[in-house]
C-alpha cells in the first residue's frame, strides 16, 4: 500500500512481436487527439520506411505477418502510447520491455528519440524479412528451470532458451526437429507445453543473419544514458551509462529475454502499479505471476474491449491508487474540437428533463464518489467504430476540474425499437445528445433512480468503483 499523500511508483510494460492484433489502436487513433497527434507526427517519416501509413498496418491483418512492417508499427504504437499516458499525468519510474518491446522502453527512458527509434526497429524489421522464416517457439511450464536448459544445451545450436517470462514460464526456440524432440521430452515430464505462433525463431542462433544489419543500423544513432530506470533483457538489472549501443542489440537479437529478472528489479525498486503500454496482456500476466497480489497491474488495448473504455477505465482505477491523473488535458482536446455538449453555448434549446423511457441500451454504468457533491458538468461523447449496425457512444460527464462523475458505456443509439425498451421507435443520435445533455443536472440518487430503468438494475456499479 501505498502512503496518505504519497504518489505510488509507476512501472509501464512494453510487450513484443506478437502481440498485435488486427484493429490495434485504431479507435483509439479515431477518437483522442492527443493519441492521433502523436501517431500523426512520426506518419510522414513511417511512411517513408515501409511504403504505407501506419494506420494501414494497424488495421490489415496482411500486413501484419511482414516484419519489415510489423515491428516498427508496433514500436510507434507503444511510443504513442506512453507520450498518451504521459500526457495524462500517468508517467513511468520506471520502465521494462519485452524483446521488440525493450526498443520502445528504451525510447520512453530517452535513450533516443522516436525518429531515431523508428530508423532502427526500421532496419531490425527489414533484417527479419530478409532471414527465411525457420524453426520454432514453444512455451513451457517447467518447474524445473535446470533440467530444462540441461535439455535445451543437449541439442547444441540447434534449440535455445528464448525467454525467462516469469516463474514455470520459459520460452524455448529452435529448429523443427530439436522443438519436436524437446516438446516430447517436456511432456514426458509433465510440463504444459504451448505451441507459439511466431514468423521465425526468436531469441536463437536461427535469426543471428540478422543481427549485422541490426547492428550497422543501431551503430548510426547516438544511445544516450537513460533518464528513466531501464531493466535490460540481457540482465534484468539496470542499465548503466555506455551499457546501451549497438552491439547490446545485435546480442539481445539471439540472446534469452530475462524479463522475469526486470519485473522483480522494478517491483524492488519499489513499483506497485503496472501498466502494459501496448496491445494485449501478456506482460500484465506474467508480472502478475511473481507478485503477492498487492500491486495495480493494468494490461494494453485488447480487441474485446473499446479503447475509449480501456484508457477511461485505466485513468480512473489509476486515479483511484494514488496517481494524479491531469482530467483537464485530457478532456481539453474534445472541448476544443467541439465534441462536447450539455454547456455547450449557442444551444438555444434548453434540454429536457431526464425521461424514464428513454430508448437506450447500455451496457454499464460508473458512478464516481464526486457524483453527489458535483454541480453543472460537461458532457463528452465518444463514438465506437464498427462493431454494430446501431451507433455506440460512451459518454463521461465531466465537472469543471475535466474529472468524470458519470461514465455511461456502450450506450446504442439511432435504432432502438419501444418495443425492446419502451421508448419510442426510433431517436437519431443528435436527439439522443440532446437528452443526454440531462444527465449534466442530475444528483447522484436521480442516477440511482432512473439508470436501473433505462438499462435494467445490473448496469450501475456501486459508488466510487469499477469493475475490470
Amino acid at each position: 500500500m501505498t502512503a496518505a499523500g504519497t504518489r505510488p511508483r509507476t512501472g509501464f510494460l512494453f510487450p513484443g512481436q506478437s502481440s498485435e492484433y488486427v484493429g490495434m489502436g485504431v479507435e483509439l487513433h479515431r477518437e483522442h487527439p492527443l493519441f492521433r497527434a502523436a501517431i500523426d507526427r512520426h506518419a510522414d517519416q513511417f511512411r517513408r520506411l515501409t511504403g504505407v501509413g501506419p494506420l494501414d498496418v494497424f488495421a490489415d491483418p496482411a500486413a501484419q505477418t511482414r516484419a519489415e512492417l510489423l515491428q516498427p508499427a508496433v514500436f510507434l504504437l507503444q511510443v504513442a502510447l506512453a507520450e498518451f499516458w504521459t500526457s495524462c499525468g500517468v508517467r513511468p519510474d520506471a520502465v521494462v520491455g519485452h524483446s521488440l518491446g525493450e526498443y520502445a522502453a528504451a525510447c520512453a527512458a530517452g535513450v533516443f528519440g522516436v525518429e531515431e527509434g523508428l530508423e532502427l526497429v526500421g532496419a531490425r524489421g527489414r533484417a527479419f524479412a530478409a532471414v527465411p522464416g525457420a524453426g520454432r517457439m514453444v512455451a513451457v511450464g517447467a518447474p524445473d528451470p535446470a533440467e530444462l536448459e540441461r535439455l535445451v544445451a543437449a541439442h547444441g545450436g540447434a534449440a535455445s532458451v528464448a525467454a525467462y517470462n516469469a516463474p514455470e514460464r520459459i520460452v524455448v526456440s529452435g529448429t523443427d526437429t530439436a522443438m519436436g524432440e524437446l516438446t516430447a521430452a517436456f511432456e514426458r515430464r509433465g510440463w504444459l507445453t504451448i505451441p507459439l505462433e511466431t514468423t521465425h525463431a526468436f531469441h536463437s542462433t536461427l535469426v543471428a543473419p540478422a543481427v549485422p544489419e541490426l547492428v550497422a543500423a543501431a551503430g548510426r544513432i547516438r544511445h544516450r544514458t537513460p533518464a528513466v530506470p531501464l531493466a535490460l533483457n540481457l540482465t534484468g538489472g539496470w542499465a548503466a551509462g555506455g551499457e546501451l549501443g549497438a552491439e547490446y542489440w545485435g546480442r539481445q537479437l539471439t540472446s534469452p529475454i530475462r524479463f522475469m529478472a526486470g519485473v522483480r528489479a522494478l517491483m524492488d525498486g519499489g513499483c506497485t502499479v503496472f501498466l502494459e503500454v501496448g496491445p494485449g496482456r501478456t506482460l500484465t500476466t506474467a508480472g502478475g505471476a511473481q507478485s503477492d497480489g498487492g500491486e495495480l497491474r493494468l494490461a494494453g488495448l485488447s480487441p474485446r474491449t473499446p479503447d475509449s473504455v480501456t484508457v477511461l477505465e485505466h485513468l480512473t482505477r489509476l486515479e483511484e491508487a494514488g496517481i494524479p491523473v491531469d482530467w483537464v488535458r485530457y478532456h481539453a482536446p474534445f472541448r476544443a474540437t467541439g465534441r462536447t455538449f450539455g454547456d455547450r453555448p449557442g444551444v438555444d434549446r434548453p434540454a429536457p428533463a431526464p425521461s424514464t423511457e428513454l430508448p437506450f441500451r447500455i451496457e454499464r454504468v460508473v458512478i464516481h464518489e464526486s457524483a453527489s457533491t458535483a454541480g453543472s458538468g460537461v458532457a463528452v461523447v465518444r463514438h465506437r467504430v464498427g462493431g454494430t449496425a446501431r451507433e455506440v457512444v460512451d459518454v463521461s460527464v465531466v465537472d469543471d476540474a475535466g474529472r468524470p462523475v458519470v461514465e455511461v458505456f456502450g450506450l446504442e443509439l439511432g435504432a432502438g425499437t419501444g418495443e425492446e425498451v419502451g421508448g419510442p421507435d426510433q431517436i437519431s443520435p443528435e436527439e439522443a445528445e440532446r437528452l443526454l445533455a440531462s444527465l449534466d443536472a442530475l444528483t447522484e440518487d436521480q442516477l440511482h433512480a432512473l439508470l436501473p430503468l433505462w438499462a435494467g438494475p445490473d448496469a450501475s456499479t456501486p459508488v466510487g468503483s469499477t469493475e475490470e
